[in-house]
């Protein structure tokens, strides 16, 4: 081996250390609440405590659906009708500021801290800091 492979693959090793710790630092803090936005605007917040072990159906505006289940604290979409499935393949969330997208029925599912800000976004049910359409 040169000395440049060694010297690259130390590098990618470094970067891929750094992420995990970058990951570690941005997505800490305790699950508390699940909150669904549709095109822009939150249209449900729930306490994950209160729906252990229950499915959550979304509606779509063009009539779709996406069924979220919430289970040992984690959310995941178990069922959704849209055509690739991707909402359903991206898996299981339960740290704070992890989310779930699905493009088609313009649903984002996230994870979100406690309201004071002590467990991660510090947005109450009145305050939004940004809405992105």
């Amino acid at each position: 081996m040169r000395r440049r492979d060694v010297l690259f693959g130390a590098g990618v090793l470094l970067f891929v250390i750094g992420c995990f710790l970058l990951r570690g630092l941005l997505f800490h803090g305790d699950a508390v609440y699940v909150e669904f936005s549709q095109d822009g605007r939150i249209i449900r917040r729930i306490r994950l405590a209160d729906m252990e072990g229950q499915d959550i159906r979304i509606d779509a505006a063009d009539g779709g659906y996406n069924l979220v289940r919430v289970e040992n604290g984690s959310v995941f979409v178990r069922e959704a009708d849209c055509e690739n499935g991707d909402c359903i393949r991206q898996g299981t969330i339960r740290h704070t500021g992890e989310s779930i997208i699905c493009l088609p029925h313009k649903l984002a599912v996230t994870i979100i801290g406690d309201a004071d800000g002590t467990g991660g976004s510090g947005l109450d049910e009145e305050q939004y800091d940004t809405i992105v359409r």
